[in-house]
């Protein structure tokens, strides 16, 4: 008998998942037999739940409540909600802070927003920090540790609590277009704001009532959102139903589909969309979806570093330590590395690789050092926080992200690891796509070659190991570059200025 593991998201707002629920299962086997399973049930934070035979029942009755809610619930706002969707109302600050929203707190992909939330801090200590969603499975470094002494997280509901929660903002006028604006937009519906999502995701746009009324006692006078996707739905849901103003902080993740992307009436009702290069703020006044709006303010405001903790100068190994630290993501490049180690071994170049993090290409990533024949070069060290990368940076030869562009158009702006190595004087391997060449110039401030090009990578990283002097001169052109230009402190006074515009 095989014995599966199953999440209980939202553990014990929303009900069990049905799966563990099931008196018998069975998965098929490769020979087309049946094999007997059984479930283990885990929380979001991995903790086990055990469930008795009467527990069991009472979530399948639970299940059975909030079907029954959400047929009430989708009926009276198909009645109380027009279909088309009305012109965003006029807001009007509040008199209270200004509230930043996060997605997640801790989170190890996230380090930079928390770094720079901390500056915003520094400039505006009453402004107030909501966060989404808590990642109890995260490590918490000295960023997230610092935020979470600051941040309210978004309060999770139980079936009846929410149902009566968007009964009243049904029976407002602000509630009602909220969910006409859901009926009408192409490519969503009503039931993007029901269901059993929210109870399970609290990133999900049906958590913008949840959210609203968490902020309504604190009155603010401006929201802004960290992400464009679902995060900026709940955060603009939240401000429309308050009538206040709200504005959007994008890494480039407007460009990939994904559900509820609304992107165009996300630009409609945003005071301004920022993002962090040049590049990106071209591309989304290029995109079909910026046309509804031409009058949304798009501002430039790069990403920065607390430069007064990247003083230290790498000491390279000089045994060609390449490093690399990343979600295991196709925009990452990431797979691209163990061919390029494969042809520097053909050409008798001592080289190693150092990769730290986690994500869902992790078995094609060593699958791929398998089939190259180079995993006795290749040290995975798992998810690491900001100061375990700084230790691997500073002995480090070369910072290698051989960035691409994914097959649903993801990419990144500038990856703050290129920032970070570049900070401690640490020679940078990148590709030339989105804004990394507006930091990062071949052969003066970092090595740039074509994405996907495994020759050009490996005949770059043979350049920049093999000519140390050359190598060593652009790696300090590129340290002055960032101390130069990422001064998170700096930075966040112009994001404060964009806010209090």
């Amino acid at each position: 008998m095989r014995h599966l593991v199953v999440v209980w998201r939202g553990c014990p707002n929303g009900p069990a998942p049905l799966a563990a629920l099931l008196p018998r299962a069975s998965v098929a086997r490769d020979d087309g037999t049946l094999e007997p399973v059984t479930f283990d049930i885990v929380d979001d934070a991995g903790n086990p739940v055990h469930l008795g035979a009467l527990q069991k029942w009472r979530e399948v009755v639970r299940h059975l409540w909030l079907r029954a809610m959400n047929v009430v619930l989708a009926a009276l706002v198909f009645l109380a909600a027009r279909r088309r969707s009305p012109a965003p109302g006029p807001t009007t600050p509040g008199t209270g802070p200004v509230v930043l929203v996060l997605p997640v707190l801790p989170d190890l992909s996230h380090t930079f927003v928390y770094r720079e939330v901390l500056a915003l801090l520094r400039h505006r200590p009453d402004w107030r920090i909501v966060v989404l969603q808590r990642n109890e499975r995260a490590p918490r470094h000295a960023e997230a540790e610092a935020l979470l002494a600051r941040a309210t997280f978004l309060p999770r509901e139980g079936i009846t609590r929410r149902a009566l929660r968007l009964l009243g903002w049904l029976a407002t006028r602000r509630g009602r277009a909220l969910f006409a604006q859901y009926r009408a937009e192409p490519g969503s519906r009503l039931g993007d704001l029901l269901g059993k999502q929210p109870l399970r995701d609290p990133r999900h746009p049906g958590n913008a009532f949840a959210l609203a009324d968490q902020l309504r006692a604190l009155a603010p006078r401006h929201l802004h959102v960290y992400a464009s996707t679902w995060p900026a739905n709940v955060a603009l849901g939240a401000a429309s139903l308050l009538g206040v103003p709200c504005s959007i902080s994008s890494y480039v993740d407007f460009e990939f589909p994904y559900s509820h992307k609304m992107l165009a009436a996300k630009l409609r009702q945003a005071t301004f969309c920022r993002v962090v290069t040049a590049s990106c703020a071209q591309r989304l006044r290029d995109l079909p979806e910026a046309e509804a709006s031409q009058t949304t303010r798009i501002p430039v405001v790069l990403l920065g570093l607390d430069l007064a903790n990247w003083r230290q100068r790498a000491t390279p190994r000089g045994d060609g330590t390449l490093f690399s630290a990343a979600r295991f993501v196709p925009k990452k490049g990431l797979r691209h590395v163990p061919e390029a180690l494969a042809r520097l071994r053909e050409q008798g170049v001592p080289v190693r690789w150092r990769v730290a993090g986690s994500g869902p290409e992790e078995s094609l990533l060593r699958a791929e050092c398998t089939r190259h024949r180079v995993d006795d070069l290749v040290t995975f060290l798992g998810p690491l926080d900001s100061e375990a990368v700084r230790r691997e940076l500073l002995t480090a030869d070369l910072a290698v992200l051989p960035c691409v562009v994914a097959e649903d158009g993801e990419r990144d702006g500038i990856p703050i690891f290129l920032c970070e190595a570049m900070a401690l004087g640490v020679p940078v391997v990148t590709t030339n796509i989105s804004g990394i060449p507006e930091l990062i110039r071949d052969g003066d401030t970092g090595f740039l070659v074509a994405p996907g090009d495994t020759m050009a990578l490996a005949a770059t990283l043979e350049r920049a190991l093999g000519d140390r002097a050359a190598t060593a001169a652009i790696a300090e052109r590129g340290r002055a570059a960032v101390h130069r230009e990422l001064e998170v402190d700096r930075l966040a006074a112009l994001l404060v200025a964009e806010i209090e515009r």
